[in-house]
């Protein structure tokens, strides 16, 4: 049985685990700092580009298939 290799499910998910993990740790020192704005607007950010980066190796994996 073949499996399929699901780069596009694994890598975004792992960045995003990474981005509201080091979100959990960073949140005291802008809590602190006053820069909350700042924080949100990077944690959305990152999320976003996993996002994104979900689609992108989705159509990529796509047109691999495709070609074959």
């Amino acid at each position: 049985m073949l499996i399929k290799n699901r780069k596009h499910i694994f890598l975004p998910l792992t960045l995003a685990v990474y981005a509201v993990v080091m979100a959990v740790i960073g949140y005291p020192n802008y809590k602190q700092s006053g820069n909350l704005n700042e924080f949100w607007i990077i944690i959305g950010i990152c999320l976003a580009l996993a996002i994104l980066l979900h689609f992108v190796l989705k159509r990529r994996e796509k047109n691999r298939e495709k070609f074959k």
